[in-house]
């Protein structure tokens, strides 16, 4: 089922109109990522002496945003378009540059001057003509006001762009600021207020997965917006943000530079086999409870890595724990410790468990993938379990539960 909520943003009469289509039979965001409550894709349109769309939809809406941009246009006695500003060419974007193009021949398409040497490979039968190239600081004059763009190469694309129009006081911002799910959208666009807690986990979970490894592109942009008055971000995916109501800027610059949002947390990721490795999981987690240390349990079987990875990067500290597994970590472990790797996750504190009934070799496996990340302190001892906890390892386990709160009590100090 898809939805198309059309809404204006800001003061009524200033023009600018939001198209939150949303996608409620998504499940896989680029075929990787589970949205358990669909996809938003949005378009914006600006009206004023000359008219223009901020970016094309996915093709999973694509009709249905086509029918809606062509009723509100008509209904406001609007023949066509005047510009299609493209952003961003991804094919959740892309797909239907064409098709809207096809529909209003007489439209000039704007994009950055990489989106144009890539747009043949995203949409056919856009002649040369048609296509207006925009650089670093250059600015699009619609009547009352005039468009400002900034390039955000690797942001998450090398193509990408963000519009500012200082009239509306709104940043367009691409995929920057987005984040996975409908049902939020759906009820910002709606006329609900955004809540910071609604949002937080899964901007965090989109942010980290899709723009983690390029932090430092993040950065650069961030810089740039700070000679912007905003009082609106308007992103791709996800509910637009007014900023009088919450300011999501510092959170996204502590991901940007690979902090954690919670610096005094304990993430305690595990992956078992029978389940020996969660119950041991469980009483570590008690163990810091006791000492007054936040933690949670994640375990690796019930959640897609998509979550570990972004509360990975939330956490100021996490305990990898695993059994042993055809000689090395349970795979899931395997495959948390390389995403985190390819977003460049770094600058944490690292606990090592190891399950192990005759062989346990998953621990070293755990330290090796560590030691080819930036600024990780490994927090001693490194716990040994065999099958079970017994006397031992307990003992083990309150040794590390002791080292990991000295650690978070510094971290606060």
């Amino acid at each position: 089922m898809v939805d198309i909520i059309v809404s204006p943003i800001g003061n009524k009469a200033d023009g600018v109109i939001w198209f939150c289509c949303a996608d409620h039979d998504a499940t896989l965001f680029e075929k990787q990522y589970p949205v358990t409550d669909g996809m938003t894709y949005n378009s914006y349109i600006i009206k004023d002496k000359k008219v223009a769309v901020m970016d094309a939809v996915d093709h999973a809406v694509e009709a249905k945003w086509l029918d809606k941009v062509k009723e509100h246009l008509t209904g406001s006695g609007i023949e066509s378009p005047d510009y299609l500003i493209v952003q961003h060419l991804e094919p959740d974007h892309s797909a239907s540059i064409g098709e809207f193009m096809t529909t209003y021949p007489d439209c000039l398409l704007v994009c950055s001057a990489k989106a144009a040497t890539m747009l043949p490979h995203f949409a056919n039968g856009i002649s040369h003509e048609r296509v207006v190239e925009v650089r670093e600081g250059e600015e699009l004059d619609l009547g009352s006001r005039r468009l400002k763009f900034m390039m955000a190469p690797m942001v998450h694309w090398p193509e990408v762009m963000v519009t500012y129009d200082s009239r509306s006081k709104i940043l367009f911002s691409a995929d920057a600021f987005g984040t996975f799910g409908s049902t939020l959208p759906v009820k910002i666009a709606g006329g609900g207020q955004l809540v910071e807690d609604e949002w937080r986990d899964e901007a965090r979970r989109y942010f980290i997965n899709i723009c983690g490894k390029y932090g430092a592109q993040v950065q650069s942009l961030l810089k740039k917006l700070t000679t912007a008055d905003v009082e609106y971000l308007c992103p791709l995916h996800g509910p637009v943000i007014k900023l009088d109501e919450f300011n999501p800027v510092p959170l996204y610059d502590l991901w940007s530079s690979y902090r954690a949002d919670e610096p005094a947390k304990c993430l305690l990721v595990v992956g078992s086999l029978h389940g020996n490795t969660v119950t041991a999981a469980g009483r570590l987690s008690e163990m810091l409870k006791d000492r007054g240390v936040n933690s949670e349990v994640l375990d690796l079987s019930r959640v897609h890595s998509s979550e570990a990875v972004s509360k990975a990067f939330g956490a100021g500290t996490v305990v990898f724990m695993s059994a042993t597994y055809d000689a090395s970590a349970v795979p899931s472990v395997t495959e948390l410790l390389a995403r985190l790797k390819s977003k460049n996750w770094q600058a944490r504190h690292a606990a090592i468990v190891e399950n192990g009934s005759w062989a346990p070799v998953a621990g070293k496996v755990i330290a090796d993938n560590l030691a080819g990340m930036k600024d990780i302190s490994v927090i001693e001892p490194k716990v040994t379990i065999r099958t079970r906890l017994d006397e031992e390892s307990e003992s083990a386990l309150t040794t590390l539960a002791d080292e990991i709160t000295k650690n978070v009590k510094t971290i606060n100090q």
